[in-house]
């Protein structure tokens, strides 16, 4: 199909859909693509989301106990 002339403006072609249009009929989308404006959609809001920062330190850290080995014939009361 034929596009039908406008003074002042030229072709291009809708590098989504290959089509021959109007460059006024045309907009960039914010990757540098030129596409007819029923084509165009907005960038996803989950591209602009930030991580947060993670604190994965320990509240009260205490070192871990020595063990302690009983010898032969050796008795405790329970466990300390």
């Amino acid at each position: 199909m034929a596009l039908s002339h406008r003074p002042g403006d030229y072709n291009v072609i809708c590098d989504f859909t290959g089509f021959k249009v109007h460059a006024s009929d045309t907009v960039k989308t914010w990757q540098g693509y030129r596409v007819r404006a029923q084509d165009w959609e907005p960038r996803h809001p989950q591209d602009f989301v930030r991580g947060k920062r993670d604190n994965q330190n320990v509240p009260d850290p205490r070192p871990e106990e020595t063990d302690n080995f009983l010898t032969a014939n050796e008795v405790t009361r329970g466990s300390l």
